[in-house]
């Protein structure tokens, strides 16, 4: 008899680990660019819990989180990075066996992560679950930057400029997401949400800024796989974003779609497409020469062009002084009306050129007073 039963203690064992192992390679199969970091049972009597991050080197641009082996709600975490910073995610998720969270994205630029701490509880008071923490690697394919990735293919051509702020898988049993953003990615005067992958209506989004301001536009759009919403313009001029709250619900009660956020950066002017601002100049009137300093770190151009506000003004020279130290003086006079550009200066060759300095002469039809303001665009 006693045999017999640890006949069947060992069968049972022997089931769960195969269960285990599938579903372990199942989690593989659909998010291959996950790595398992560590995992830990935790006893359904307690509340709280820590996952140790050792023997991974390297760092992770967002995690994710699989239950195994039982059910339990996981209702808040906190990720301790290695220099010591912490990150606390809006999470609240109910496991059910074989589950896993949404894409939890790291705020700011890949990070290395020494633990995560989570808090749970479960409807039974005896038994144990397995929790496992997976991290997605800084450069996976799956993973673009700020500058580059799928955003292109739901944003018309006039929003080449705008980066990638982050994104959001997003659960249509759910009714409330949020993207988190980071100081370091600028300031932004307008944002655009793309939704990917799935089919949802946005009711509602609240934008909260750096210094603690929110704003919420309205808006309320019916999104299809691969769409996109109207351009949110952003009040009180350029603004560093630090999340981005979106309500909404879905025809379907299963499923995911991907919610993607967009910014145009502060330098971004969606009137001249292709082309990128590098500085501005207040000239005086009754002066005749001004200097623009703009500086390597701006870019590297193939051309610009010269915009007037608030005056009429003649150009009779400019001088342009390169990063190399060269200097280019294209043959050319501009007579500007108010608000007036020029057409397009090249420069010389086929090769980017940075731009330390431009030196413009100008005049005025007799008027001493005023100032008119000189912007400057430069041709990526």
């Amino acid at each position: 008899m006693k045999t017999a039963t640890w006949m069947g203690v060992l069968a049972l064992l022997l089931a769960t680990s195969a269960i285990t192992q599938a579903q372990d390679e199942d989690w593989g199969k659909k998010f291959p660019n996950y790595e398992l970091l560590g995992e830990r049972k935790v006893d359904f009597g307690a509340d709280k819990d820590t996952i140790e991050v050792t023997g991974k080197e390297g760092r992770f641009v967002s995690l994710m989180i699989g239950v195994m082996d039982g059910n339990l709600e996981m209702y808040d975490i906190k990720i301790t990075f290695g220099n010591d910073d912490t990150h606390s995610p809006e999470l609240r998720h109910t496991f059910k066996q074989g589950e896993r969270s949404r894409q939890i994205d790291l705020p700011g630029e890949a990070r290395v992560i020494k633990t995560v701490e989570f808090k749970y509880k479960s409807k039974l008071k005896r038994g144990k679950a397995t929790v496992k923490l997976f991290g997605k690697p800084a450069g996976t394919d799956d993973n673009p930057g700020p500058d580059k990735g799928d955003w292109k293919e739901h944003l018309p051509k006039s929003h080449e400029g705008y980066h990638l702020l982050g994104s959001r898988e997003v659960n249509f049993g759910a009714d409330k997401d949020t993207i988190e953003v980071t100081a370091s990615e600028g300031r932004f005067t307008a944002i655009v949400l793309g939704v990917v992958e799935g089919d949802l209506e946005m009711w509602n989004i609240k934008v909260a800024f750096g210094n603690g301001e929110d704003f919420s536009p309205e808006l309320r759009a019916n999104f299809d796989s691969k769409s996109r919403s109207r351009v949110i313009d952003l009040p009180g001029g350029n603004r560093v974003i630090k999340k981005v709250t979106f309500f909404y619900k879905s025809k379907f009660s299963e499923g995911r779609a991907t919610v993607k956020l967009h910014g145009r950066p502060a330098d971004v002017d969606e009137r001249y497409v292709g082309f990128k601002h590098i500085g501005s100049r207040d000239v005086d009137l009754a002066k005749d020469t001004d200097v623009l300093t703009v500086g390597a770190s701006k870019g590297s151009f193939t051309g610009f062009m010269i915009e007037v506000e608030n005056a009429d003004l003649e150009m009779k020279e400019i001088t342009i002084t390169m990063g190399t130290g060269k200097q280019h003086e294209p043959k050319t006079r501009f007579e500007f009306n108010e608000d007036s550009r020029s057409r397009v200066i090249d420069f010389p060759g086929k090769e980017g050129r940075t731009i330390e300095r431009i030196v413009f002469k100008y005049s005025t039809d007799g008027r001493k007073d005023g100032k008119a303001k000189v912007n400057v665009y430069g041709r990526e």
